[in-house]
């Protein structure tokens, strides 16, 4: 079987003292961890139960690992859409009516990133994240990507592109940063832009800190 290796790769001015503390996946089979993060997750097809006054939606976080380097893939989407224009995101939408959560999440996979959704493995779903400036409750899906040379083709209609970051640092919380106005939480600065909102919030509160559970103590 082939092992789990979390590659940090981060310049030199940028690395922890302890790598160890963010690079713990190291030693456990990738179909190991990848059951382990399963059973943190509430299951895929536990129906979702949204509040009747509000915009359901669902995102998807794809992990996905290359040359033993993990990436999750983020969205940069366009700046003249009307919700969230020019933000860093994960992939996902609105669920139209009589869609479920996850048939919405694997649409918009598709719609977006042109990936069809058989070629993932659904783990499970976080919690319902609430943003009350746009009334959006959005639910989170964790989807893995066993062959992980992907080959996204982004809506043009929708997208700028997609950016992959490296689950390393998503993991490392040293690189994690606030928001001047501490109303909006953290931010993850990436190249040239930043993590933040309601997807800073989804990764840094509700996934990444299964992710670590599941790959056990440093």
């Amino acid at each position: 079987m082939d092992r789990l290796v979390l590659s940090i790769m981060l310049p030199a001015s940028r690395l922890p003292e302890d790598v160890d503390q963010v690079s713990n996946i190291g030693d456990i089979a990738t179909e190991v961890f990848l059951s382990q993060l399963q059973s943190l997750l509430n299951p895929v097809h536990l129906p979702a139960r949204f509040a009747a006054d509000v915009r359901p939606a669902a995102v998807t976080a794809i992990l996905l690992q290359r040359d033993g380097v993990w990436w999750l893939p983020l969205v940069q989407r366009r700046l003249d859409l009307p919700d969230h224009p020019g933000q860093l995101g994960l992939p996902g939408g609105s669920i139209k009516r009589g869609e479920s959560a996850l048939a919405a999440a694997k649409r918009e996979v598709e719609e977006e990133l042109g990936l069809p959704p058989a070629k993932l493995r659904w783990l499970g779903c976080g919690e319902i994240a609430h943003v009350a400036v746009s009334n959006f409750s959005v639910l989170p899906f964790l989807a893995y990507m066993p062959s992980g040379a992907a080959q996204f083709t982004p809506d043009p209609g929708e997208l700028d592109g997609v950016l992959e970051v490296r689950l390393g640092e998503l993991l490392d919380e040293s690189l994690w940063e606030s928001m001047s106005d501490p109303r909006l939480g953290s931010c993850f600065p990436c190249q040239d832009t930043v993590i933040w909102g309601l997807t800073a919030r989804i990764l840094r509160d509700d996934l990444l800190p299964r992710i670590r559970l599941a790959a056990g103590p440093a």
